[in-house]
This record gives C-alpha cells, sequence and structure tokens, in this order.
C-alpha cells in the first residue's frame, strides 16, 4: 500500500472517530430534555448522574493514562517510533498545559477566572486560590465562570490521539499483514485493537453521559473544539511538521 493511500485511510479513520465523538455530545444534550441546572436541582435520576459512576472513576478520569498504557503497547509496532514519540510528548504537554499547569494555574483555569468565575470560600480569606485543584483543596466552590468540559476536552483528544496513533495503524497493520516485529504474535495485535476500541467505545458512553447531565452547550463546545485542537492542527492542518 502506498504511503498517500495509507494516510488518506488513517485521515478517514480518525474522521469517523471524531464523528462518532461529537455524534455522542449531541445525542447526550438532546436526551438531557432541560437545562444542565434543573438536571443538577434534581435528585439524581439515574447513576450516571453522579461523578462517582464507576466508569468515571476509574476510566474517565485517568483517561490520559489509559491512552499512554495503549500507546506504549502500541510502540513495538510502530513504523517511526521517534515521531510517534514526539507526537505523543506534544499531546501530553498540551493536555497538562489546559488542564493542570502552565506556567502557574491551567489555562482551562485562567479562562474560568477572565470570564468571571472566582474561588467561593466558607471564609473569608487574605489569599483567594486562583485554580479549581487549590480552590477545592481550601474547601471552596469553583463558580462563576465559564466552566469548560473537561471530559469532552480530555475524552476528544484522547480519543482521536488512539484513532491516529493506535487503531489507524494497527488496522492497516492487520490488513496488510506487515508484521513489523516478529517477536510478536498476530494475537496481540488484535488484542490491542479489542483494547482500543473498547476504550473508545467507553468514551462515547462518557461523552453521551457527559452531555446528557453535566455543562450547558456553550461549555460542552468549547471542550469539544478545544478536545479536537491538537488533533486538526498536527494531524490535518500539520502545522507543526511531525
Amino acid at each position: 500500500m502506498s504511503p498517500a493511500r495509507a494516510s488518506a485511510i488513517r485521515s478517514r479513520i480518525a474522521l469517523l472517530v471524531l464523528a462518532a465523538l461529537l455524534a455522542a455530545v449531541a445525542l447526550g444534550f438532546a436526551a438531557a430534555g432541560r437545562s444542565p441546572a434543573a438536571l443538577a436541582s434534581a435528585s439524581a435520576p439515574s447513576p450516571w448522574a453522579s461523578k462517582r459512576n464507576p466508569l468515571n472513576t476509574y476510566l474517565a478520569k485517568f483517561a490520559w493514562a489509559w491512552t499512554t498504557m495503549l500507546f506504549v503497547a502500541m510502540l513495538p509496532f510502530a513504523a517511526a517510533p521517534a515521531r510517534v514519540v514526539l507526537r505523543y510528548a506534544t499531546a501530553t504537554l498540551y493536555w497538562l498545559a489546559m488542564t493542570r499547569w502552565f506556567f502557574g494555574p491551567p489555562l482551562f483555569d485562567r479562562l474560568f477566572v477572565h470570564t468571571g468565575g472566582e474561588c467561593q470560600l466558607p471564609m473569608p480569606a487574605s489569599d483567594t486560590p486562583y485554580s479549581m485543584s487549590a480552590c477545592r483543596s481550601a474547601g471552596g466552590a469553583w463558580a462563576g465562570g465559564h466552566d469548560v468540559s473537561g471530559h469532552c476536552f480530555l475524552l476528544l483528544h484522547s480519543g482521536l490521539f488512539l484513532a491516529e496513533e493506535v487503531l489507524a495503524p494497527l488496522l492497516l497493520l492487520l490488513a496488510s499483514l506487515e508484521h513489523r516485529s516478529p517477536a510478536a504474535s498476530p494475537a496481540a495485535r488484535w488484542a490491542l485493537l479489542a483494547a482500543t476500541l473498547g476504550l473508545v467505545g467507553v468514551w462515547l458512553l462518557m461523552l453521551f453521559f457527559t452531555a446528557k447531565y453535566f455543562h450547558g452547550v456553550e461549555e460542552l463546545v468549547s471542550g469539544s473544539l478545544l478536545g479536537a485542537a491538537y488533533w486538526f492542527a498536527v494531524y490535518h492542518m500539520r502545522i507543526v511538521a511531525m
């Protein structure tokens, strides 16, 4: 198979995954039937309305860790490991800058504060926390600003990265029977494919319930756009040659 044809197939697979992820968000929001504010004030209508449901607690909250595990498992089959690792490193830095740290509070927290958000503490304090984690550690409530959907961001970012770096290469590898690592059995490839499809399936489910029970449309849209931004820039527009 020519490199151009393989690249086209990879792009189609990634676009299919993107369409499925966005459809899950849209269907979840449509299924809500009323505003997220009303849902929040009502008693939990199902276990999925709780952030403590098992899939959220053990999978979605550690989405990038699960993504990393599948990525590492794929490395022995990668055609250009150095480039693949570089793309993983930049994808990880993008996730960290948005959600964990960016020379201080992460970009999501900075956006929240700049759109009128603040940490509402139970008792007045001389030093108001400027990050969600610090606010919650101090017993405060992070409220008032634009709360980008972290689940939409992370699960789209993870799903699209997996589509490009694990799912599409595996499908091409299995289809062409190009065994780049003779030491690994074909069963290992099929197992990795099944695990990747299973994880993306969980992301679809979590996106549906995130959109159904949490966040408003603006927050879902911003989370989805930012979740797809790295993929669009690196794999589609190829702004950075990697």
